[in-house]
């Protein structure tokens, strides 16, 4: 069951994040909401977390460009690769997520705006959590599913003298 849900889970919150991706990194969806996107970075990039430790504040429109990219990325990943490449984009897009509600937080937004990232971010987290517990329900040794093909030696029979 829990496989099935981890796959669900993984396609349709992939492919939200390519389309949000792709919104952040092209007009061509929808030339209104790229607008939207572009001012959205311009007020982020300066409530950006590392400020205050690092003194850097990135360029908004690079900083729009690859957080686009990655959430592209990440979404393709999460969407249609297996492995550790899923559980490694899930990581970095529940990254992103949390660096949205922060810069929500930050420039005193309210939850109206924050709303969408929290509902992901809970998402991500739920799907994550789905897939450890997957972990921890299959077998930990590779030995226990191994079927044995050879037949046990018997030892010699030793002979009786008579």
């Amino acid at each position: 069951m829990a496989s099935i849900v981890l796959r669900v889970m993984s396609l349709t919150l992939g492919l939200f994040f390519v389309f949000v991706g792709t919104i952040k990194l092209t007009p061509s969806v929808n030339g209104e909401i790229y607008k939207e996107m572009r001012k959205t970075y311009i007020r982020n990039s300066k409530v950006f977390p590392l400020v205050k430790q690092t003194g850097w504040k990135p360029n908004p429109h690079t900083y729009r460009k690859a957080v686009g990219t990655a959430e592209v990325v990440c979404g393709i990943l999460l969407a249609f690769v297996p492995g550790a490449l899923k559980e490694a984009s899930n990581v970095v897009l529940l990254t992103i997520t949390v660096n949205d509600i922060y810069a929500h937080f930050a420039l005193d937004e309210g939850l109206e705006k924050m709303s969408p990232a929290i509902v992901f971010a809970l998402l991500l987290t739920c799907r994550l959590i789905i897939f450890l517990q997957s972990l921890t329900a299959e077998p930990k040794s590779v030995f226990s599913k191994k079927v044995r093909t050879e037949q046990p030696v018997a030892p010699p029979e030793e002979k009786k003298d008579q």
